[in-house]
Parts: structure tokens; C-alpha cells; sequence
């Protein structure tokens, strides 16, 4: 059985060190060897990172609304190379949220957008193979749809998994609504990004994530009158909104990690965006909570996902904390690129957290290089 004080010290411990210990030295050390070698390419994989395609920019400039995205960190890639091979990235693998457009467009308009944006980015890898993987935008409007395409981006399209909504996996009930999306993930051994985002409306259980609007976390609520809508002076609405993003995060982890959901789908890698939010600061609470109900939560559980730095996951405190709760073998280095101006300020959010040299090298390449060896990126 495990107890708390086994959770602690073989999860939060063991898993940081242990395994660092088993594949870290090795990896770093590879690495480090490859970044000094004369010619070498820069050695981190970038998780997160947002692109849009010149087709989809095109689509959706012909609408009134959605709007694409704004900034032109979302498109031009030649920049981005540039910015990369100043920040010391190798690779990126590229996504981008689409399904977040399901509750605005009807299914149909919607199709063009994001199989667009799937043979853009295959475009692009195809252009810059040593330099980007990426990841299918798929539909939650129309899940066989949403299947048949990560079949395509597989088989036609040279990509290594998809990108979904956080809000689709709020619930377990909305997970379950995925598997024929999963059941073809788990055919092609496939890397599921999970990214905060609203899922189709049809899909149960969802507590959205309203920004600016939550009664629970002390906001005003959605829909208020104009007066009653606007913030209490001298409240600090940014905490609050971090709160919501961080508690939301933190629940899709708890339906993928702690729940059966992925039992189903041992070949198939999921990453939760932003370091899953608070997962990390409530782990022990979850655990205390299931022995007092004579039910622990086995450590490997919070080893079935991998988390990612973006924006709201580059503490260095939280980095070193979710290293020690999930291991630093479960973490990605992911800088929200596209979104967010520089890569830079992430990679130093990693270089200064508590952790050794070994573990950053993990979070920097060795888990990257990993996951991309066992989806075949690499191999002739």
C-alpha cells in the first residue's frame, strides 16, 4: 500500500532524483557534448510552441469573425528560426488550438480551418525536418471527423499527434466522449497536447474558464449588469484570473492522471500545458485525502502525464516543485512561443530553478529527445 510518507519520499523524491540518476547523467552529458561540438545545433525541444498557417490566416481573414490570431510571432517562420537559434532551440513542435473556434463556427465552416492548418504545418516540417515536428489541429464539434484526421496527419502527413482542448478534459464524462480520437492516438502511438482552450458545446461536463468573470474565485459573474460587472476597487483581479487558470489546469490533470481514463491508451504520451497548473501544490493534499478514504493514489499515477513551462508554468519554484511531485523526467521545456515575445525569459525560469544540472538538461532535451525517438522523428 502507499502511505504518504512512501508517496513523499518515492514520488516527490525518488522521482526526481532516481530517475534523473538513471537516464539523466547520460543525457546531459550527450547534450552537453552535442551543444559544444563545432557546427552542432542548439540542443532544447520546445513543447509549446504556436504557429498558424498562411491558409488559415487567409480563411479567416475573409470572415468577420473569429479574427486570426494578432502579432506576427504567430506566423512568420523565418524569424522564428532566427529567434530560436538565439535562444538555443533546436526544435519546436508546432500547434495551435484551433478547436477553440467549435463553439463559434458551425462544424462545417470550421473543417477548412483546421485541416488547412494540419497541411500547413506539414508544410512546414517538411521544409525544416531538423527543425520542426508537428501537431494536428482537431475538431471536438464532430469527434469521427476529429478521428479521421489524426489518422491523416499520421498517414498522409508526416505529424506526430494532436493538439485538444483543455476544457474538453474538465470532466471524466467529457474525456469519454474523445476515445474514437484516442483510439486512433493509441494506434499511431501518438502525442496528445492538452491546451487550455473551450471545447464544442456538446461536450458534457465543462466549467469553462471565464477569465474575468468567476463568482467562486471572487469575480463578478458572466452576464452581470455593467455596474455590478465591473471589479471592486482596489481588488486584484489578475491574482484572481491566475487562480482560475491554475485551478483549471490543474483539473484536467486530475481527469487524465488520477482517473482510469488513459488506462486505455498506454502508447500514447499526453502533456498538459503551463505545468498543469496547481497539481503540484495540491498533490500531497490528494493523497492524504485518498489514504484517509482507504483508497491511495499508487505515485505512478502522477507519472502518466508530462507537464510543460509555458507561460503561466515558468516559476522556478513551481518547475522544481512539479520536478519533485512528477519527476524531472515528466517535464517539458515549452515556451509558449508565438503568443509570448521572446523564448528566452523561459529558459532562464529553468536555468535558475533548485534543481541539478542533470534535471534541467532532462527538462531542456533529454524528455524531448526521448519522446521524439519512440514517435520516430529521427529515424530513417
Amino acid at each position: 500500500m502507499t502511505t504518504r510518507r512512501t508517496f513523499l519520499r518515492t514520488a516527490m523524491l525518488g522521482a526526481a532524483a532516481g530517475t534523473a540518476a538513471r537516464f539523466g547523467r547520460g543525457i546531459a552529458l550527450e547534450a552537453g557534448q552535442a551543444t559544444r561540438a563545432a557546427g552542432a545545433p542548439p540542443a532544447i525541444i520546445d513543447w509549446h510552441a504556436h504557429w498558424v498557417g498562411p491558409r488559415v490566416v487567409e480563411l479567416l481573414a475573409a470572415r468577420p469573425s473569429p479574427r486570426p490570431p494578432q502579432g506576427a510571432g504567430w506566423f512568420d517562420l523565418d524569424s522564428r528560426l532566427r529567434h530560436m537559434d538565439e535562444a538555443g532551440v533546436q526544435r519546436q513542435v508546432l500547434s495551435w488550438v484551433g478547436a477553440a473556434y467549435d463553439g463559434i463556427l458551425s462544424p462545417d465552416d470550421a473543417r477548412p480551418i483546421w485541416r488547412a492548418q494540419n497541411d500547413n504545418v506539414a508544410a512546414a516540417v517538411k521544409k525544416y525536418p531538423a527543425r520542426f515536428s508537428g501537431l494536428a489541429t482537431l475538431p471536438t464539434a464532430n469527434i469521427a471527423w476529429a478521428a479521421e484526421e489524426l489518422e491523416r496527419a499520421h498517414s498522409e502527413l508526416g505529424l506526430i499527434g494532436a493538439v485538444l482542448p483543455l476544457d474538453a478534459f474538465v470532466t471524466l464524462a467529457g474525456a469519454r466522449t474523445l476515445a474514437p480520437i484516442f483510439a486512433v492516438a493509441q494506434k499511431h502511438r501518438s502525442h496528445v497536447f492538452v491546451h487550455r482552450g473551450p471545447a464544442a458545446p456538446d461536450i458534457p461536463g465543462q466549467a469553462l474558464e471565464t477569465g474575468a468573470t468567476n463568482v467562486y474565485f471572487g469575480l463578478p459573474a458572466a452576464g452581470a449588469a455593467s455596474a455590478a460587472a465591473a471589479p471592486t476597487p482596489g481588488d486584484n483581479v489578475q491574482a484572481r484570473t491566475l487562480l482560475i487558470t491554475a485551478t483549471h489546469l490543474a483539473t484536467g490533470v486530475i481527469t487524465l492522471a488520477l482517473t482510469d481514463f488513459l488506462d486505455a491508451y498506454p502508447d500514447v504520451s499526453v502533456q498538459v500545458a503551463m505545468m498543469g497548473g496547481a497539481i503540484s501544490y495540491v498533490a500531497e493534499q490528494i493523497q492524504m485525502a485518498a489514504e484517509e478514504a482507504g483508497k491511495p493514489v499508487p505515485a505512478k499515477r502522477f507519472r502518466s502525464v508530462y507537464l510543460d513551462t509555458g507561460q503561466s508554468g515558468r516559476g522556478p519554484r513551481g518547475i522544481a516543485l512539479a520536478a519533485r511531485v512528477f519527476g524531472a523526467d515528466r517535464l517539458l521545456f515549452g515556451s509558449d512561443s508565438g503568443p509570448t515575445e521572446s523564448i528566452v525569459p523561459t529558459v532562464e525560469s529553468v536555468k535558475q530553478a533548485a534543481l541539478t544540472a542533470d534535471e534541467k538538461a532532462l527538462i531542456f532535451s533529454g524528455n524531448g529527445l526521448r519522446l521524439l525517438a519512440a514517435k520516430g522523428v529521427g529515424k530513417s
